[in-house]
């Protein structure tokens, strides 16, 4: 199937979240823009501080007001904008048709009540279904996600669970209702290689389950994405710097910041290095943003101009966007 004749699930339009901290404004998600259709991974990468959280707690529609706003922007859903909803409206969305596993399980479950409880929570406030029948439910998605003796184990507290343990009962809180979109926000920080792998085939095969249901997938990590994803979206100081599907992306990265990215990893088929490759400097402080191109200082290639004025992100070819000035469609961007 072509992407022209594939449905989009999730459209964000130019979406911006500020923070107020101390009188100033914080741009954390600056003018972000991209597509999520039926049934596929959609992959969020980027250095700690480029945005990505927010982006994700902006499409639940969770950020904190105050300090944090939704300055302006569009978050489509099935051709609904979220940000025209009110608050009862939004619950009804969240947990039902839209579900996110946050980055942390530690902190993310309820520690005084029981993982039965929290799971039998959301399934009764969106099915309207008995005690009864939730727990049936809750004991079923246990089941789904690997935890033996799972109508037992409804009945243990989170630090009963160990990391891995809790990880998974969250998946079970997150796909407990079959959403159409999985937000999946880092969701195997702080896990082992093993139970890394493990959490990522059992997000594949839940989503094969369902059918038509699509994982926005929040991660750091390149060999999750190239393991993991259709496509992927790589960002950078607030903003989306490249768009494209992973194999592409992966054989010809075409920001400056992608090739850092890939370069800094390392790579058993090439020629042995002594040193892996860097990206000199840290990401600027979203208090501060430089004017022009968010990466310009720490690129290798800059010119003046891109210091001065702020690239736009621009179709180089189809399905493939980037944001810089000193990329083209005429072979920009090297091999990787």
């Amino acid at each position: 199937m072509s992407r022209d004749d594939r449905q989009k699930l999730l459209e964000l339009r130019d979406l911006r979240t500020y923070f107020d901290v101390e009188g100033r404004t914080a741009k954390a998600v600056d003018g972000v823009s991209f597509d999520i259709y039926t049934n596929e991974v959609f992959g969020l990468v980027g250095e700690s501080g480029s945005g990505k959280s927010v982006t994700s707690l902006s499409i639940m529609r969770l950020i904190p007001n105050p300090p944090g706003r939704i300055e302006s922007g569009e978050i489509r859903f099935r051709g609904q904008n979220l940000l025209d909803l009110s608050f009862a409206e939004m619950r009804k969305i969240r947990g039902n048709d839209i579900s996110m596993i946050f980055q942390e399980p530690m902190t993310a479950l309820n520690p005084v009540f029981t993982i039965g409880y929290q799971l039998r929570e959301g399934i009764r406030y969106h099915s309207k279904c008995s005690k009864a029948e939730a727990e049936d439910r809750a004991t079923e998605m246990l089941d789904l996600v690997g935890i033996p003796d799972p109508r037992r184990r409804l009945k243990d507290y989170p630090h009963q669970f160990s990391g891995g343990m809790r990880q998974r009962a969250m998946i079970a809180m997150a796909l407990s209702m079959e959403p159409g979109l999985l937000i999946a926000d880092e969701p195997t920080t702080a896990l082992d290689v093993t139970i890394q792998a493990q959490i990522l085939e059992l997000m594949l095969k839940v989503r094969e389950k369902t059918g038509d249901a699509s994982i926005l997938l929040i991660t750091h990590d390149l060999a999750v994405v190239a393991e993991t994803c259709d496509r992927v979206a790589v960002m950078y100081g607030g903003k989306i710097q490249e768009i494209s599907e992973v194999k592409a992306l992966f054989k010809t990265p075409l920001h400056p910041y992608t090739q850092g990215l890939l370069s800094s990893l390392p790579r058993p088929d090439k020629q042995k290095k002594t040193r892996l490759d860097t990206i000199p400097g840290i990401v600027p402080s979203i208090m501060s943003m430089p004017p022009g191109c968010k990466f310009a200082a720490r690129c290798p290639i800059a010119e003046p101009r891109c210091e001065r004025d702020e690239p736009e992100l621009r179709e180089i070819t189809p399905g493939r966007f980037c944001r810089c000035h000193l990329v083209d469609g005429k072979g920009g961007g090297r091999a990787w």
